[in-house]
């Protein structure tokens, strides 16, 4: 059963990893913690500052890998983006689309994509936010 928490989001997992090994970002630094895969760096904090929220993002999760503008916002969000591993280990790679598709629901009734999207909601709650 443990096998399943980690091959079910893999597809995820990896290109969250891939995400963050691109050669082109530069200097970057990987941190383990809790079954997760942490990669923060310069490059990956340029990415995350284009995400279309406001002030762009700290942090995003892929499966179990975690993209971090630095490592100050990795464990300031861990909490938070725990919650979307756990998310992730029970959609698996149905959890992109999921997502997506909740954030166009807000969207067509007129509410954030970010802030009204349930598994952000689902997030901030148990990660005390």
């Amino acid at each position: 059963m443990r096998l399943l928490i980690y091959v079910w989001p893999l597809p995820c997992t990896l290109l969250g990893i891939a995400i963050g090994l691109l050669p082109f970002l530069g200097k970057r630094s990987v941190i383990f913690r809790r079954g997760t895969i942490g990669i923060y760096g310069p490059g990956i904090q340029r990415i995350l500052r284009r995400i279309p929220i406001e002030g762009g993002a700290a942090a995003i999760t892929f499966g179990h890998a975690i993209l971090a503008t630095d490592q100050g916002r990795f464990d300031a969000s861990f909490e938070h983006e725990w919650i979307h591993v756990r998310q992730y280990v029970w959609w698996g790679p149905l959890f992109l689309p999921a997502y997506a598709i909740n954030s166009l629901w807000h969207w067509i009734h007129g509410e954030d994509v970010y802030l009204d999207n349930d598994f952000e909601r689902q997030a901030r709650k148990f990660a005390g936010f």
